[in-house]
């Protein structure tokens, strides 16, 4: 009866802190009183709320040298960068001319840096799935501002061991968010890991992509749709490019690589 007795305040404490995530009326980041997960002031860390946010890659979204010109030497305003959606130049990164990956662009909501990255790793590591609805009522947002109300939502799926072990897939809970922000339809079912891969951490560019070589593979359902592949991070492109390799196999005709962050480069 004792061991009963103190096991109460345990799960009190632990249904205390989902509660508070699920409903918040703290900002996660610095804590102040807010109405969601971040509040207006922490918000500033996406790119759609910074007036300084950075030039992007069209095809990668990776962040571009702020001393970017056009070819006449006129510099390039940053702010156009927030999402793919109202970019209106068609910066492509060196990488990405070199290998044009198979995701036709990118939308993205920030860097994977602090404080940012604090929040995805809560979600992708502890199981913070209220995170979840945070990034994605973001990405919905991004996506509702596109003007394409055809395409469908596909999360990149986890391998059903690593599935298993984690107990859900980061870019479904992502993609079924934004699904429903933006009024566009989604489905888990439309790509399929063949084979479990080794964890892309550490991995170089190129290895990363020897390692995800025939991982997925998609269903027909995709085809002659435009689809919108969501996932929570993207580091080098290379798990999306394998991922849009597969739904392009399978028909689909145009990917948009949908992630809420990006990692900067190294460099």
């Amino acid at each position: 009866m004792r061991s009963l007795h103190a096991t109460f305040p345990t799960l009190a404490r632990l249904a205390g802190g989902w509660l508070r995530m699920a409903l918040p009326d703290h900002c996660a980041l610095c804590h102040q009183r807010a109405a969601r997960q971040v509040c207006p002031d922490c918000a500033h860390a996406f790119d759609a709320n910074r007036p300084d946010a950075p030039s992007r890659c069209r095809q990668c979204a990776v962040a571009l040298p702020p001393l970017a010109t056009l070819s006449d030497g006129a510099p390039l305003s940053g702010a156009e960068g927030a999402t793919i959606c109202r970019t209106s130049l068609p910066l492509v990164c060196g990488q990405c001319l070199r290998r044009r990956p198979a995701f036709d662009a990118t939308l993205v909501l920030a860097d994977y840096v602090a404080p940012l990255d604090t929040l995805m790793i809560r979600l992708k590591y502890h199981g913070a799935l209220p995170f979840a609805r945070e990034f994605g009522e973001r990405l919905g947002d991004a996506l509702a501002t596109c003007g394409d109300d055809t395409a469908l939502l596909v999360p990149v799926p986890l391998a059903p061991s690593r599935l298993a072990s984690r107990g859900f897939n980061q870019a479904w809970e992502l993609a079924r968010v934004a699904s429903r922000r933006a009024q566009l339809p989604a489905s888990a079912h439309m790509l399929h890991r063949e084979r479990t891969t080794a964890a892309q951490r550490g991995l170089s560019r190129d290895a990363r992509r020897r390692n995800l070589r025939g991982a997925f593979v998609a269903s027909d359902g995709v085809r002659g749709r435009r689809v919108v592949l969501v996932d929570d991070v993207m580091t080098t492109g290379a798990t999306c490019d394998a991922a849009a390799a597969a739904l392009k196999r399978a028909g689909a005709t145009h990917v948009l690589a949908a992630v809420a962050l990006r990692t900067p480069p190294t460099s």
